[in-house]
């Protein structure tokens, strides 16, 4: 009896079970919906993450293409050095101004005159070069080997051998007188000199300028025909002021003394003429 009733028991709490789940699905349809709601932003969290994993390598990709061009130009000397931006020119602070026309020096520091000195460039054979020129190098004393080791004191070259430096010909300052080169007096020469140790080759320019005023060429005498070159450098000979021919002259008569015919006569012989020198 009591097995039965268990059973019993049994079989109704089963079907009692079952019918509240049948009645919770029937009566909740909305349900599915909700739980399909829940899952779907799983995919979309998926989606965005690998999104975002598939733009990392393009972001990686821009990068190394960012910094291939960096590591070329690192590696490549002259294109960097071509990329770098390039220095500032140096500032001139000292200005040698020339004036052939005038033959003076104007000399500038700071954009102001503090010398002006008389100058001689080169001749109408040997002029001076003009132009704005850069000190190219320095000499306290020089000898020129072009022209017989003439010596070049305090001399600051510019350009193809010309230079400004000291002279002794201080008499010729003020025209053109040299081969090439700017002549100063010897004390202005070397106060250039200073200067331009002081300011620096590269702060220093010289600019020559001008035409000069060239002395008109003296007329030379036209150099005379063969046959009167000839003639007159022929060699003159000049015979005797007085005497017989063929170069022979008498010395005058002396008086006749008594005993002449038993010792000989006392009269002179004649003499050749001694030889005359040639004349031109």
């Amino acid at each position: 009896m009591s097995l039965l009733r268990f059973a019993f028991c049994l079989a109704a709490i089963t079907t009692f079970g079952q019918t509240i789940i049948a009645t919770a699905n029937a009566t909740t349809p909305s349900a599915k919906p909700t739980v399909v709601a829940s899952v779907t932003p799983a995919p979309l969290t998926a989606t965005v993450e690998t999104a975002s994993v598939a733009t990392a390598p393009a972001t990686s990709d821009k990068a190394s293409e960012s910094s291939a061009p960096n590591a070329v130009e690192n590696s490549n000397p002259l294109a960097a050095a071509v990329a770098a931006p390039k220095p500032a020119p140096p500032s001139i602070t000292l200005m040698a101004k020339i004036d052939l026309a005038t033959q003076t020096a104007s000399i500038a520091a700071h954009g102001k005159t503090i010398h002006t000195w008389k100058i001689s460039s080169g001749t109408e054979e040997f002029a001076t070069p003009r132009g704005m020129f850069r000190p190219e190098w320095m000499a306290k004393m020089w000898f020129s080997k072009k022209y017989d080791d003439a010596p070049m004191p305090h001399a600051v070259f510019f350009k193809d051998g010309a230079a400004m430096h000291a002279t002794q010909a201080t008499h010729a300052l003020g025209r053109p007188a040299s081969h090439g080169c700017v002549r100063l007096a010897p004390a202005n020469a070397a106060t250039f000199y200073g200067l331009v140790q002081k300011h620096g080759q590269a702060h220093t320019r010289i600019h020559v300028f001008g035409t000069p005023n060239y002395a008109p060429k003296v007329a030379q005498k036209a150099a005379p025909a063969p046959s009167q070159r000839n003639s007159a450098f022929a060699p003159q000979y000049r015979q005797a002021a007085s005497g017989p021919a063929y170069g022979y002259y008498q010395q005058p008569q002396k008086q006749t003394y008594l005993l002449d015919g038993l010792f000989g006569s006392s009269q002179p012989q004649p003499r050749p003429l001694p030889y005359q020198a040639r004349m031109r």
